[in-house]
């Protein structure tokens, strides 16, 4: 069996004295690369306009993804933000139309926070798995909205969402601000506060972190509050975009918030990652899968390039990681 040092050795000479790749800018290089390619092959993406509509698109996953960077920081991972994305949809429809935009917009936000509270809860309390704490809640809200609205849409109609989704400031798409607003958020709470410090220190090792004093039930909670809550958003957000919801609607926010995690450079096993990353690996899947598209690359093929660049992006993260 090779020792540590003998590891270490190979995956230096694999990359070069002196090499290391930061998984940031690593995303960023790709995307750029990306975006040119995309430039120089498909004459209708070098519009303004397309450009703009892209970014607009890629804040509804930025968003959600944000949320789920911080509890995979932690070493979690949250699998019912499907389900609260549609939550808040429905919700959001339903408690708009009864209690106007203010109140129906916070009240739908509340109900999601407490979601994440509860998952995190299930998992400090009950000692239960992350993946099978947040799975059993994706089925029982799922399970929960069938019976609500028996699966049929809901129409809800809020200028306040509508703005937040379809309108601009200075020319800059509304849900990139409130992107910002969320990044800002987020940047700020992992590396300016004890919160965020601790965020890292579970991810690393729980049981150092607690023997450091980290309140680690509370950071775990509090995680998958805001998780939450940023699902939430997007899902406000989805309905201002089409002014309705249904029942499956977060679906695809799943597999590719964790995605966008991953291919930004966080660590699935938590402890190291930049939100920033995570951003930058939404809007790279975000311009790939338009690419596939174009090029009228079947649904199985487009899956499995997106696959293929996630298993190339961790190999490269897991050699550079030996040579640290």
């Amino acid at each position: 069996m090779a020792s540590e040092g003998s590891r270490r050795s190979s995956g230096g000479r694999f990359w070069g004295r002196g090499f290391r790749p930061d998984p940031v800018l690593l995303t960023l290089a790709i995307l750029i690369a990306t975006w040119a390619f995309s430039l120089v092959r498909i004459e209708g993406y070098r519009s303004l306009d397309y450009n703009l509509f892209t970014l607009r698109i890629t804040a509804f996953l930025a968003i959600v993804a944000a949320g789920q960077t911080l509890v995979v920081l932690m070493g979690g991972i949250d699998l019912s933000i499907a389900a609260v994305i549609s939550l808040a949809g429905v919700l959001g429809g339903n408690l708009i139309n009864q209690f106007g935009q203010v109140g129906g917009i916070t009240a739908t936000l509340a109900i999601a926070g407490l979601v994440g509270f509860a998952n995190g809860v299930g998992i400090v309390t009950l000692r239960l798995p992350p993946l099978v704490m947040t799975l059993a809640s994706l089925s029982i809200i799922q399970g929960g909205l069938l019976i609500y609205n028996a699966g049929n849409p809901v129409s809800g109609q809020s200028p306040l969402l509508d703005q937040l989704a379809n309108g601009n400031v200075g020319g800059v798409p509304s849900p990139v601000l409130v992107l910002a607003v969320v990044a800002a958020i987020g940047v700020f709470l992992l590396h300016r506060t004890v919160y965020g410090r601790g965020v890292y220190a579970i991810g690393t090792n729980p049981r150092a972190a607690e023997l450091s004093g980290v309140p680690v039930a509370r950071v775990q909670i509090a995680t998958y509050v805001l998780c939450s809550l940023t699902a939430g958003v997007t899902g406000l957000l989805i309905l201002g975009w089409t002014s309705y919801s249904y029942l499956n609607m977060g679906d695809p926010y799943l597999l590719s918030s964790i995605a966008a995690v991953v291919v930004g450079g966080t660590s699935i096993l938590g402890g190291r990652g930049k939100l920033i990353g995570t951003i930058l690996g939404a809007l790279l899947l975000n311009i790939l899968v338009n690419i596939l598209t174009v090029e009228q690359i079947p649904e199985a093929g487009r899956m499995m390039v997106q696959g293929g660049l996630i298993l190339a992006l961790l190999l490269v993260y897991a050699l550079a990681e030996e040579t640290r």
